[in-house]
């Protein structure tokens, strides 16, 4: 663990190409900033860049401190917030604009705080608003395997790039292996060392000799660390348009995974929801994706046989399900599992999360946004909140605040049924204006949240959950 100096909580943040993984509290905040570049003509060519979204949960101004290290670990840059953050406040920090920060910076960053704190990064391409932006959420510590459900190399125009980075104050020796989504073979090993507060970067399709993976390859990776502990997420561009998605790698398995949102040919741009299960044990498993109405009731099942460490791939039209479903979905099995889900449509739009193991009474959505109709870029954040509990409904509360910690506006929903969800975005209440803030979600029982944030014009988009909060 890092040492916390008395009063002072931290929220682990893990990040990759100025992406990051906000952690839910109290532990260290990690981002990576700068740009990046690569030789593609989609998404991956982009110069990724980024902001820190960070909400303050306690009930005092937060005094916030961001270090940032280079892949080697060494302190690149210390960069103090000018003024405390209000409490259930909230400010954007784009990392375009700490000056000495160096150009083309690599590596991660902690966020320190004398509060509890929530954060959020979004990516993007200060060069090109055409390009999809990405979120992160994450995690408030590592483990020692994590699991990530979903991988490629030249894959559906896609190539993963993998982040894992070290949360301890010891090295951590790291195997990532790799397996194949239709065999469920071993297709590559890597072997890393990775320092104190660092980040090391896995390109699919540069990885070494005689572990390169041969395009096109999708499938599944599990990473083991010995030493210090780790978390890991996946920035995955796409080779051929500006579509961009992000999502975690994940240590939080069990045989039951929740999903507050599962879509089939949802709205105009027909958006689907296809759901990557990934075995995380060596013996072959059962697996049953569960897609639930709005009222509870079951509205199909699909499911099969996953062979170890192997990952299968269904969507609700799966399950026999018709088109404009818009429901929620869990994941059942004789065994520990990982998901993540990808949300596709006929109009181009991209999105992905990861699916969550658990919920809590109290979550938080730091990155909360509603733009008028006259900003086409502009971007909205359409939330759904889940109720996770296998047997009585819940009232979920949402409370919006906007960035100096007013409480703009609070609703409560009744009765939402287990398994099932709700929703609500800013525009019920703010109609055409504009709202930059954020929500705390209280509950009688388990929650998850979901954002879908999407451009006025309906050409951009991605997704986050929500993160615990004391």
């Amino acid at each position: 663990m890092h040492r916390v100096p008395r009063g002072l909580s931290r929220a682990v943040l893990f990040v990759l190409l100025a992406a990051l993984i906000a952690s839910g509290a109290l532990v260290i905040n990690r981002v990576q900033a700068g740009v990046f570049t690569a030789p593609n003509p989609g998404a991956s060519s982009a110069q990724w860049s980024g902001s820190i979204v960070v909400q303050n949960h306690g009930q005092s101004p937060a005094t916030i401190v961001i270090n940032f290290y280079s892949t080697t670990g060494v302190l690149v840059k210390s960069y103090p917030l000018p003024s405390p953050i209000p409490s259930k406040g909230t400010i954007t920090v784009d990392t375009e604009s700490i000056g000495d920060l160096p150009n083309g910076f690599s590596g991660s960053a902690v966020v320190s705080a004398n509060q509890p704190v929530s954060t959020v990064f979004q990516g993007f391409d200060p060069t090109n608003p055409s390009v999809n932006r990405t979120l992160y959420n994450g995690f408030t510590d590592g483990a020692f395997s994590v699991y990530v459900p979903a991988i490629s190399n030249a894959y559906a125009d896609q190539t993963s790039l993998l982040a894992v980075q070290n949360t301890d104050n010891t090295p951590a020796a790291v195997n990532i292996r790799y397996f194949e989504r239709f065999t469920g073979q071993q297709s590559a090993i890597i072997t890393d060392t990775i320092p104190p507060n660092a980040s090391h970067f896995y390109d699919s399709s540069a990885l070494p000799g005689a572990q390169a993976l041969a395009a096109p390859w999708t499938g599944a990776a599990l990473i083991q660390s010995t030493g210090g502990r780790i978390v890991a997420a996946v920035h995955q561009p796409y080779l051929s348009s500006n579509k961009a998605v992000a999502f975690e790698g994940t240590a939080a398995v069990g045989p039951e995974v929740y999903l507050p949102s599962a879509l089939y040919l949802y709205a105009p741009q027909q958006q689907t929801s296809f759901i990557a299960v990934q075995n995380t044990q060596s013996n072959p498993i059962d697996a049953a994706v569960m897609f639930y109405h709005r009222d509870g009731s079951v509205a199909g099942t699909v499911g099969g046989q996953i062979q170890g460490f192997q990952k299968q791939s269904w969507n609700p039209g799966s399950a026999g399900i018709g088109a404009e479903f818009n429901g929620s979905a869990v994941v059942r099995a004789s065994g520990p599992v990982a998901v993540a889900v990808n949300i596709g449509s006929a109009t181009d739009l991209s999105l992905a999360y990861t699916g969550q193991l658990q919920g809590a009474t109290k979550q938080a959505l730091p990155y909360i946004r509603w733009s008028p109709s006259s900003n086409q870029k502009g971007w909205r954040t359409y939330v759904a909140v889940m109720n996770v509990d296998q047997t009585l409904p819940a009232d979920i509360t949402l409370r919006y605040y906007d960035t100096d910690g007013s409480l703009t506006f609070a609703t409560t929903i009744t009765n939402v049924a287990p398994n099932t969800k709700a929703n609500h975005n800013p525009g019920m209440f703010i109609g055409d204006n504009t709202f930059i803030g954020t929500i705390e979600i209280q509950a009688t029982r388990s929650v998850i949240g979901l954002v879908n944030a999407i451009t006025v014009d309906n050409s951009l988009a991605e997704s986050y959950t929500s993160i615990a909060i004391p």
